[in-house]
């Protein structure tokens, strides 16, 4: 046997890992320790990292960087070189070369010795982006996201602490990762709102990276098409420094825009779904073999399940919304709480059994281009797809490699996506959100078309978008068909001023609950009316009110909103919630400060 073990090892070249010499004669491993005993061989341990799948990356010829980027990334690299904390916001719009400019920084970053983190909203959601930077920069790279396992993510996280990894690039939560000689961060897509961890403990990534940068004594880079009211504020304040990527690279410029009002082909009796001008243009489309996206940001089959008898919906027991209809109509679920049944065939109220689906997700909207146009391959991407690992993966590089012709998906398919092939965007309904009792409503629908908008025309190909919408002059809309960021922001920040929202002004978002009506309600009165008694003048409270989500996983939420000075309102929370609490434990109390919902 120990014959056999050296002969083995000997044709493996002298090295090999004791697994792979015993592989199909596990007798053999005592053998083995035997000779290790002998000297006759000698057993080293070597740490072997478990690499994610979406680590595999090819080489990339570097494009040649444009006037603009070259500006850009002068200003950069002398921040880089000289060290010290400096903030700058990145303004470029879509497909002006965000990305190659980070990329050249942190080359210049590693180039110097130094680490860089580069977080990304939803990683999962930028394979591509990804995978270019580990072509561009090799086994360097590191990779932290929600979808790793337990031993992939410990690995590359013992990979960043040792240094083997100079670039980690992830999710909000690598903005903690244990970078030794930190040189840059960078906030791609600064705007989004997934950097906010909404349950405890909260915090918002974008912030802590401008707070570790200033810490680390390093210069953090915001990046975004469409950056927060409260970014584009601090540069306008000169507390960050703007750089700017005005025009796209590319012969075609920023796609042409038309805006369809629905509800003159509403009355002219048209499809709900797919208007006569969209219909069209998706059939021209395929025709020229070119690729579509369609947005709707409303996931599932049918919105509810009206009884015609008594005009009641079908409702989640344990929260106060309606069950959304999944899987063609069958199956009807809560996105809260999670609840889940059979569609009911019979209403809950007055057992009628005449019941009607209204409204429509992407579900329904993949069943409508599929009858629209019989030949099109359709494909879906919506938050129940990402539930299945490897799925969002899959669908993306099928409508990369053209497996698929037209893409349905939720906000998505908006996020930062480089598709060559993509000519026309439509959004099947650009007023989801709009209505919703958030005071960033206007904003996030702004950034949402402006943004998807840019998914189009993005190679040599010229592009078209499509906006369906019953609003079509609600301002949000209008500039987003322009492009017109700097008109958004002006007229955005006038009704903030006048509200006191922010960035104008600090907001403390209080939500208490349970699953007591009363004891909730007592609760919300008893710390509002101490929150008065806190300091008048310095900040205003309105409330208690029921929160707009009223009832959520069988608890009653009740909600006080305070604006004014950030310091005075946070010591004012603390002394409400002792004196009503006690000091150690404020059960179902939740505190965001800078909220980026009031829902």
């Amino acid at each position: 046997a120990q014959g056999e073990v050296l002969e083995r090892l000997r044709a493996a070249g002298g090295h090999a890992p004791v697994a792979e010499l015993v592989r199909d004669r596990p007798s053999l491993r005592g053998a083995v320790d035997r000779l290790a005993e002998l000297g006759a061989l000698r057993i080293e341990e070597e740490r072997e990292a478990r690499m994610p799948g979406v680590m595999a990356g090819e080489v990339a010829a570097r494009p040649e960087p444009t006037g603009d980027q070259d500006r850009v990334l002068h200003v950069l690299r002398e921040a880089i070189a000289g060290g010290g904390y400096s903030p700058f916001v990145l303004h470029g719009v879509t497909g002006s070369g965000k990305t190659e400019v980070y990329f050249r920084a942190a080359e210049a970053a590693v180039e110097a010795g130094r680490g860089v983190i580069l977080l990304l909203p939803e990683i999962a959601l930028t394979p591509l982006l990804v995978r270019a930077a580990v072509g561009r920069f090799g086994p360097t790279v590191a990779v932290l996201h929600s979808e790793l396992s337990g031993g992939e993510r410990h690995d590359q996280w013992w990979r960043i602490r040792e240094g083997e990894s100079r670039i980690v690039i992830g999710a909000r939560s690598a903005v903690f990762a244990p970078v030794p000689d930190l040189g840059l961060l960078i906030v791609d897509e600064e705007h989004e709102g997934a950097y906010k961890q909404e349950d405890s403990p909260r915090y918002h990534a974008r912030d802590v990276a401008v707070m570790r940068a200033k810490l680390e004594s390093v210069p953090v880079i915001l990046g975004s098409a469409t950056p927060s009211l409260e970014s584009h504020a601090n540069a306008a304040k000169g507390k960050y420094r703007r750089l700017a990527l005005p025009v796209r690279i590319g012969p075609r410029g920023l796609p042409r825009v038309e805006v369809v009002d629905r509800r003159e082909t509403m009355k002219a009796g048209a499809d709900p779904i797919l208007t006569p001008p969209l219909r069209e243009a998706l059939a021209e489309c395929l025709a020229r073999k070119e690729q579509s996206l369609l947005l709707l940001n409303r996931r599932g089959y049918a919105t509810s399940l009206l009884c015609r008898e008594c005009g009641q919906q079908a409702s989640c027991p344990n929260c106060s919304v309606f069950l959304t209809l999944h899987r063609g109509g069958r199956h009807a679920l809560c996105h809260y709480c999670g609840y889940q049944v059979p569609a009911p065939s019979a209403c809950a109220f007055c057992r009628g059994e005449y019941l009607r689906l209204t409204g429509y997700g992407t579900e329904k909207v993949v069943e409508a281009v599929q009858s629209a146009l019989p030949g099109a391959r359709v494909g879906r991407l919506d938050r129940d797809l990402a539930m299945r690992r490897g799925a969002v993966e899959k669908v993306l590089a099928d409508f990369e490699t053209g497996e698929i012709d037209v893409l349905v998906g939720t906000q998505m398919i908006a996020k930062g996506h480089d598709f060559p092939k993509v000519t026309l965007v439509g959004v099947i309904d650009a007023d989801v959100g709009l209505g919703m009792p958030d005071f960033r409503a206007a904003e996030r629908t702004f950034q949402l078309l402006t943004q998807v908008a840019g998914r189009a025309g993005r190679a040599d190909l010229a592009g078209e978008v499509i906006l369906q919408s019953h609003l079509p002059d609600h301002y949000a809309l209008r500039l987003a068909c322009a492009q017109d960021y700097e008109g958004f922001f002006e007229r955005e920040m006038e009704f903030r001023r006048t509200m006191g929202y922010p960035p104008s002004a600090a907001l403390v978002n209080l939500v208490l609950r349970s699953r007591d009506p009363a004891a909730a309600a007592a609760d919300a009165d008893a710390v509002a009316r101490r929150l008065r008694e806190g300091a008048p003048g310095r900040y205003r409270v309105l409330g208690p009110a029921r929160a707009p989500l009223a009832r959520l996983k069988q608890e009653h939420r009740f909600q006080i909103l305070l604006k004014g000075d950030r310091t005075s309102m946070r010591e004012a929370v603390r002394r409400a919630l002792v004196e009503r609490y006690g000091e150690t434990r404020w059960p179902g109390v939740a505190v965001d400060v800078d909220p980026v919902s009031v829902m």
